[in-house]
């Protein structure tokens, strides 16, 4: 019997990996279009990290996806290749073959709750912080000597040198306060500068006045900034937004909800995808066809009532009732049929 369990698992980790690495490459593929500019101006590991980064960003849908069609498939599998009744007529039961699934279930809906609670906020976050790093380092690097460089819309450049990170006879204008700024060298750091050996131009009404300095420093913001939505603050941040009854909480609720009620459907969708391709005659497209159908009725389902419980908190018990009648519905359909 145990050896029957391995080579079920065996054969449901293969297809959910090769699921998941297809689902990768379609995702990663189809966000490329959508990248700024500048991500293309990167070095080759600063990309490869970006693109991780979007793809952690759909990693709960993938293992949705992939969880549902992979035992899907297994069930076909086994189905098509006439496996099935050589196992039963060991005297195996229905019942003692579900168990790989319940043990990937159990596995797989603690994986969700993780991954929906704590990994995807947390990339989502280091993607925006990254973005926001990375073009700072990218207009600040496009500095050319000799030249005035823009570096937002106040804040205007010139350098006579330039050797890496440290600038030689800088000017810098500020359009917002009138100052300028000039200095012998420059060093930058991201989005902070440091002259040494300078004079600030301070304009007043009828003059201006004159600061010599050895050492200036400021931070030197750039135009771009990636911001970080409320769906994608840490659970931590969503329930102090939330207790604290402040404007967006109960968007705050919503989105918690989102994450602590995703793991729901992997109780359910193990069994429904394996006793679909077990019992069911149909062709692999055909209940392939189905499985994707009612994944993405989850989704609308979903996004629909998240919309709702923005606005009504209480909709969120309604929800839960909905989740568990539908697939606890579908899964009692299902084994019907496959007495």
């Amino acid at each position: 019997m145990k050896i029957l369990h391995r080579y079920i698992l065996k054969n449901f980790f293969k297809k959910f990996i090769i699921l998941i690495g297809l689902f990768s490459i379609v995702i990663t593929s189809s966000q490329l279009l959508h990248l700024p500019n500048f991500a293309y101006s990167m070095n080759l590991i600063d990309f490869l990290q970006l693109l991780v980064m979007i793809d952690i960003s759909f990693l709960k849908y993938q293992i949705l996806f992939g969880f549902f069609i992979a035992w899907l498939l297994v069930g076909v599998s086994i189905r098509e290749n006439n496996e099935i009744y050589a196992v039963y007529s060991l005297g195996v039961s229905q019942k003692e073959l579900l168990k790989p699934v319940f043990i990937t279930t159990t596995l797989f809906t603690a994986l969700a709750l993780i991954v929906s609670i704590t990994l995807i906020p947390y990339a989502n976050q280091e993607r925006s912080k990254f973005l926001t790093l990375k073009v700072k380092n990218y207009i600040l690097e496009s500095i050319q000597p000799k030249n005035f460089s823009k570096i937002n819309e106040n804040i205007s450049v010139y350098t006579e040198s330039k050797e890496n990170s440290t600038l030689h006879k800088i000017i810098i204008y500020n359009k917002s306060n009138k100052y300028l700024i000039t200095a012998k060298e420059g060093i930058f750091f991201q989005d902070k500068v440091v002259l040494k050996d300078g004079y600030i131009h301070i304009p007043s009404e009828k003059s201006f006045s004159v600061i010599k300095y050895e050492k200036y420093s400021f931070s030197l913001d750039t135009s771009y900034v990636k911001e970080i939505p409320l769906e994608d603050y840490k659970t931590s941040q969503l329930i102090n937004v939330f207790f604290s009854k402040e404007k967006d909480y109960q968007k705050a609720y919503s989105v918690l909800i989102d994450r602590i009620f995703f793991p729901i459907p992997f109780i359910f969708i193990g069994f429904i995808g394996f006793l679909l391709g077990l019992n069911f005659s149909k062709s692999k497209e055909t209940l392939l066809s189905l499985v994707i159908s009612i994944s993405i009725l989850y989704m609308v389902i979903n996004y629909l009532f998240i919309r709702v419980i923005e606005k009504n908190t209480f909709i969120s018990f309604v929800y839960l009732l909905v989740l568990i009648l539908l697939f606890s519905g579908i899964l009692r359909f299902v084994w019907k049929k496959s007495e």
